[in-house]
């Protein structure tokens, strides 16, 4: 099987300029190509450990599973997820793991067991969409919980422009203790 891999770049500059073109939207951004890796670089990662979590609670019987994806995972994190890293990593990671052929692992106790890495992608997607899922979630609260610390510094703008006392003009404590320390 092979894993055919669309390149982030190409796919985004296509898309971002037929918007352009037809007016849909504005001129293409680096940024926004960069921000969209970003998250599928730290979605990846954030997947990896909790497959590798979900392995190690289950004991014996994802002990094999797990040792040989910490030792993948180990051997590739300096080079795909840390520091200054190209575009597509979260991809090449994805890549490296669906072209490496089923193998007997050893582990550290003496145990043999069959690892497939096909199963592992798998589950790494899985999980993948679900953090996904839950940290749109999480965005989508952040307007919200951000209105009360608007609220709280327009109050404290208007207090300190309009009075420079502890009261509003209508003698009622501004509550702002706090809010800002």
């Amino acid at each position: 099987m092979a894993f055919e891999k669309v390149r982030l770049d190409t796919l985004m500059e296509s898309q971002e300029s037929y918007n352009f073109m037809n007016g849909i939207g504005p001129r293409p951004s680096p940024l926004r190509k960069s921000s969209l890796d970003l998250l599928l670089l730290l979605t990846m990662q954030e997947s990896i450990h909790r497959v590798l979590r979900n392995f190690k609670g289950m004991g014996e019987k994802k002990e094999v599973s797990f040792e040989w994806l910490r030792d993948f995972y180990i051997k590739r994190v300096s080079d795909l997820f840390d520091g200054f890293v190209k575009y597509g990593n979260a991809d090449q990671f994805l890549e490296e793991l669906l072209l490496t052929p089923p193998s007997m692992k050893h582990t550290n106790d003496g145990k043999i067991g069959l690892v497939d890495p096909h199963g592992v992608a798998e589950e790494i997607i899985r999980t993948r969409t679900e953090v996904a899922c839950e940290w749109k979630d999480i965005m989508m609260e952040v307007p919200s919980e951000h209105m009360m610390f608007r609220k709280a510094l327009f109050d404290k703008q208007m207090e300190n422009w309009a009075m420079p006392s502890d009261t509003n003009k209508h003698n009622v404590p501004i509550q702002t203790e706090g809010i800002f320390e």
